[in-house]
């Protein structure tokens, strides 16, 4: 059984090597220190220079140790159009003065992401909209997502881009980096899906542990970074999904088969999510890291509201054959105090450990709660939530190419995981404990990325 205590013990524990390794950075041990009198991108257009050149937050007159532009390039490569960067230091106009150059190997302008996730469940689990079952006990199903679209560079550092997203609909965008010249990332999106978008969400906005699907739906999104210096920054985000109401069900299936409320697109659905956050990050690759580490901790805050809905279900007796329910407006908010890190570790030239941990603590308040498959409704609950994970992940580079026509990644990642969330109510899964363990093909080129994954997920059956 997977408790709290050892599990916070275990984060702190691991918290120390990143902390440790930040002091020993911000240590000037390094003698060698480059004057650094001109910055030059190479590879990208203007536009995408400029961001780059940006995002080092170097300033052309500094002094730098190696270690500080090597953390530079490190953020380059965590911009979503950058597939790999390097630098080198020329010799300048006068005696101890550098030229830092930047050779940076940009994105194609239309990109793609597609992924193939096979399940095998430990019990019966209604979890994805989008799948197909492939065994009538609900314990396996499959599920096919993908993404197509195009950006586009528009004025100093800016990035404008559209897709089409199995998932989530049509999609826009934009991003400003480099606001005010003071290297802040400023972005919003806007999605439309016509059906249908599902959430699980979490116990203490449904301690039930149910799935609400949208019949179709708009979701908002905006976000704000600020440095901090070279390794810290900054992050809020907001989001808001609003459409019609489509089902409502259990995901648990164990003793039953779905309890599900049908509803038709008869009421209204809304899901906002806010969070701020402190992030200190030195990975060196935002999809494919081999090595550094991302410390994070902030607050989370969620409300879901349903609104005029109407349960429709099937009723023999009635003479339209069918019964209808009218339920009271209802919602649910939260708010979470959350710490997570990740930590990379390269294992000579072509694997690479990581492990990857969670705590977090919140108090969420309930009105109007409905029981799944049920007419019953609870008037007001009050939930303290408590829980964490921690996941340990290997992966091994099988090919690697970096040559101007030909740029390949190819990696076989395999990884497990473990949590536990609590909240004390004695209607829900609580404590609700998962195992997961997967077996994964990750294949990236300047075009996109291909995953082909198998995940064993356990919602409690293996453990006492």
């Amino acid at each position: 059984m997977l408790c709290v205590r050892p599990l916070l013990l275990l984060l702190l524990f691991t918290a120390l090597p990143a902390w440790g390794q930040e002091e020993e950075l911000s240590t000037p041990q390094e003698t060698d220190r480059f004057l650094i009198e001109k910055i030059t991108v190479e590879g990208p257009k203007q536009a995408a220079a400029n961001i780059i050149r940006s995002e080092t937050l170097l300033r052309e007159g500094g002094t730098y140790t190696e270690e500080q532009l090597r953390l530079a390039i490190y953020r380059i490569h965590r911009l979503p159009f950058v597939l790999d960067a390097s630098f080198a230091l020329r010799r300048g106009s006068r005696r101890g003065a550098y030229e830092l150059v930047i050779d940076a190997k940009p994105a194609r302008w239309f990109f793609f992401d597609t992924s193939v996730h096979a399940f095998q469940f430990g019990e019966p689990l209604d979890l994805e909209e989008d799948s197909f079952t492939t065994d009538p006990s609900m314990k396996s199903s499959t599920t096919l997502q993908g993404l197509v679209g195009a950006r586009l560079f528009v004025g100093r550092s800016g990035v404008l881009f559209g897709a089409l997203d199995s998932e989530e609909g049509i999609q826009a965008g934009f991003t400003q980096y480099d606001l005010f010249q003071r290297g802040i990332l400023a972005s919003a999106g806007y999605s439309r899906n016509a059906c249908c978008v599902r959430e699980v969400l979490p116990l203490a906005l449904d301690p039930t542990f149910s799935s609400w699907s949208f019949q179709s739906s708009e979701k908002l999104s905006l976000g704000i970074a600020v440095p901090l210096g070279r390794r810290q920054s900054v992050q809020i985000s907001l989001s808001q999904r609003r459409g019609d109401a489509g089902t409502r069900g259990s995901v648990l299936l164990v003793d039953s088969p779905p309890e599900q409320a049908v509803f038709q697109g008869r009421g209204t659905l809304d899901y906002r999510r806010a969070e701020v956050k402190w992030v200190l990050d030195t990975s060196d690759d935002p999809l494919l890291p081999t090595r550094g580490y991302s410390l994070s901790a902030g607050l989370e805050a969620a409300r879901f509201d349903s609104r005029n809905l109407v349960g429709i279900r099937f009723d023999p007796t009635s003479s339209q054959g069918v019964h209808e329910t009218v339920f009271p407006p209802s919602h649910a908010e939260d708010l979470v105090a959350a710490v997570s890190w990740i930590r990379h570790w390269p294992v000579g030239q072509r694997q690479t450990l990581s492990l990857t941990s969670r705590l977090f603590q919140g108090r969420s308040r309930l009105e109007n709660l409905v029981l799944p498959g049920q007419d019953q409704v609870i008037g007001s609950v009050n939930l303290d939530t408590l829980g964490g994970s921690v996941g340990f992940q290997h992966a091994m580079t099988l090919k690697r190419t970096r040559r101007a026509s030909n740029f390949t990644d190819l990696r076989l990642e395999t990884g497990v995981e473990m949590g536990i969330e609590s909240n004390r109510f004695d209607l829900g899964p609580s404590p609700l404990r998962r195992f997961a363990a997967s077996l994964g093909l990750v294949f990236r080129n300047q075009w996109g990325r291909v995953r082909a994954t198998f995940t064993y997920l356990d919602l409690g059956s293996i453990f006492p």
